[in-house]
């Protein structure tokens, strides 16, 4: 009975403590916080850094990551006792992951230097030596310093970054070299993990302070990070190496207003700046990324001010215009009553030049783009809606499918309406559906994640399927997000007849095609569970698609793009005209009236022709497009596009609407 009142005091004493402290903040023991940039590659190259001198990163919008990394790091020194009455066992170790740049490396940084710790920070090319032996004597002398420094009572964090490379999976039988360093590399890390909290290390903070207001031990505590997880050698992740497991997201609208907030604390904002209107228009910005943005748009600000206080010294001008640009602002400065830094009057910044205004952070956004889709196969320019001609009642639906989910979000969630997870644009070729489908991203903010046929299949099996699976995880952590999959009927085929792409080469022809559908039918299920990312999908071969594609909760809505009719032609047309010198008697609707089968391309191609007439008559003189260049351009054109073959796309189109 004692024993269990002891138990009761204790976890009463624990409990209020708990509700006492406030952990969101610093410790007693930590300085202050100095601004520092969200990035993922802050992190020493290796070896021991010195315990912080009270200077502690910034983070800001991850305050789920940094409370477990408190936890782990910072509860076993600050409630020793309580947890040893209540038979408390701490965790041994952490694993971060997320894409780069969200701040994982940064989280470690600022917690080891909340609480005091040294970090010892270890990455594969502080390891890898060129000798046998090398790599693991390394690994060993890491530990050895946290261990020794925790066996004088000091608090130490070994640093994993880039745990995928120190740690990668062991293949079974790998032969060579290589994979036996590897796998030497990984046995000695695992080694090291199971022994890096016992012994004079203190096997926890809480044995150290049982007996009364004795000073906690010594403790060791490794983090590790990586940006591919699923890389890592699974013995590193089970229970009593790396007990728990954090993922560091994309951020979202919240925390990226909070991370500009701390990124532009530093700048003078001008009025029209709006961090929280910025931030919702910056989707799968990560961390790193909205520090860039900051940056570019101060840069942007810089130049304008420089350009206006320094009109004869233009920065463009290299290294003799910054000469002079300096002997101006040290003339200005040495002159009585004249501008230096910020004063008016002589040459100089003026006070308002300074100012970072709404229109940097829109030019630096067209520089600075999200990262997480940075260096994709195919990447589409946006398109704004008045760029498509024609289509008025499609557009509409396309808005109602694609904007309203990802703007009026609450408003589905009122009603219980699940928002659609894939949209089908279908008909004719030439018919605008790819521009369609652009201009409904671009409409609706969300990041583009083109898919093409080239990008899917290859000549490795089952690289295909990875690209596409890869392709999801990105738009689920760049949510909201679209998948655009243009010639959608070569990606996923139909099964029927043994069908599927026979012509293929590498990757098993028809096998690599029904693998690729049946990655492609999973990875669309699972979206259900990832709200904010929708497949939009284009095809002018819409029988050629795979029945299961079709069903409803894969692609919801499946939208037939006809030619365009005479008001659709006409603005295309005129689209296409804006930037022609055009002769007074050309006239457009009788134009328009005169291409009736023609699809949009087709009236592009028109424009095209007609200006190559003018260029042909007279290519020296030719100043503008007259109607004779218009009818000549209509005379040698005709529509490709039959009246069986449409009547095969409507019928297709009325057996399939929704």
């Amino acid at each position: 009975m004692a024993g269990a009142a002891a138990v009761e005091t204790a976890a009463d004493a624990l409990s209020q403590r708990l509700a006492a402290v406030d952990l969101s903040a610093p410790s007693a023991g930590a300085g202050s916080a100095a601004a520092a940039a969200v990035d993922d590659d802050d992190a020493a190259a290796g070896g021991a850094a010195p315990p912080p001198g009270g200077e502690a990163p910034r983070v800001a919008g991850l305050e789920g990551p940094l409370q477990a990394l408190r936890e782990l790091i910072g509860w076993p020194q600050l409630y020793a006792a309580e947890a040893a009455a209540l038979g408390v066992s701490w965790p041994r170790g952490l694993l971060l992951h997320g894409p780069p740049g969200c701040g994982k490396t940064l989280l470690v940084q600022q917690v080891a230097a909340e609480f005091g710790a040294s970090l010892h920070t270890i990455t594969a090319p502080s390891v890898f030596g060129a000798f046998v032996g090398e790599s693991e004597r390394r690994l060993r002398d890491a530990f050895a310093s946290a261990a020794s420094e925790a066996a004088e009572g000091g608090l130490a964090v070994v640093f994993l970054d880039e745990a995928d490379a120190l740690c990668p999976r062991r293949r079974a039988g790998g032969g060579g070299g290589g994979g036996q360093h590897e796998a030497r590399v990984v046995a000695q890390l695992l080694t090291l993990l199971d022994g890096a909290d016992a012994g004079g290390g203190g096997g926890g903070g809480a044995s150290g302070g049982a007996s009364g207001g004795a000073a906690p031990r010594g403790r060791v505590v490794v983090v590790a990070a990586t940006n591919r997880p699923n890389a890592l050698d699974p013995a590193l992740r089970r229970p009593g190496r790396l007990d728990r497991e954090v993922a560091v997201p994309v951020p979202g609208p919240e925390q990226r207003a909070a991370i500009l907030s701390l990124h532009t604390s530093g700048l003078r904002l001008a009025p029209d700046v709006d961090l929280a209107a910025l931030a919702g228009s910056c989707h799968g910005y990560s961390g790193a990324d909205l520090a860039a943005l900051a940056r570019e748009a101060a840069m942007a600000a810089f130049s304008r001010a420089a350009a206006a206080a320094f009109p004869s010294a233009p920065l463009a001008g290299g290294a003799a215009a910054a000469g002079a640009a300096a002997a101006a602002a040290g003339a200005a400065a040495a002159t009585p009553g004249g501008g230096g830094g910020g004063g008016g009057g002589g040459a100089g910044f003026e006070e308002s030049d300074g100012l970072v205004a709404a229109a940097d952070f829109l030019a630096a956004m067209s520089r600075v783009g999200p990262s997480i889709v940075r260096g994709q196969a195919v990447e589409l320019p946006p398109l704004a809606w008045d760029e498509v001609g024609g289509y008025p009642q499609i557009k509409r639906r396309l808005q109602q499918a694609v904007e309203w989910p990802l703007r009026h979000a609450p408003a589905f969630s009122r009603l219980g309406l699940a928002p659609p997870r894939g949209v089908l644009l279908h008909g004719p070729p030439g018919c605008s559906k790819t521009m369609l489908a652009r201009a409904a991203a671009s409409g609706s903010g969300a990041t583009l994640i083109p898919l093409s046929c080239a990008q899917l299949y290859s000549m490795y099996v089952g690289e295909g399927d990875s690209t596409l699976r890869d392709a999801f995880a990105r738009a689920r952590m760049a949510a909201p997000a679209i998948i655009f999959l243009d010639e959608a009927d070569a990606l996923a085929p139909g099964r029927g007849d043994g069908g599927g792409g026979g012509d293929e080469g590498g990757g098993g022809g028809p096998d690599a095609a029904m693998r690729l559908l049946a990655a492609l039918l999973t990875e669309m299920d699972g979206l259900e569970a990832s709200p904010g990312v929708l497949v939009l999908a284009a095809t002018n071969r819409p029988a050629a698609l795979d029945a299961a594609l079709l069903r409803p909760g894969r692609l919801d809505a499946l939208i037939y793009v006809p030619p365009p009719d005479e008001e659709g032609r006409l603005a295309t047309l005129r689209i296409h005209t804006r930037a022609m010198p055009l002769a007074g008697g050309v006239d457009l609707p009788a134009l328009a009236r005169a291409t009736a089968g023609f699809t949009g391309a087709e009236v592009a191609a028109l424009c095209r022709e007609a200006a190559l007439a003018a260029l042909r008559e007279d290519i020296e003189g030719a100043s503008e497009v007259a109607a004779r260049h218009f009818e000549a351009a209509r005379a040698a054109a005709a529509p490709a596009l039959t009246a069986a073959q449409l009547a095969a796309y409507e019928s297709w189109g009325r057996q399939y609407a929704r």
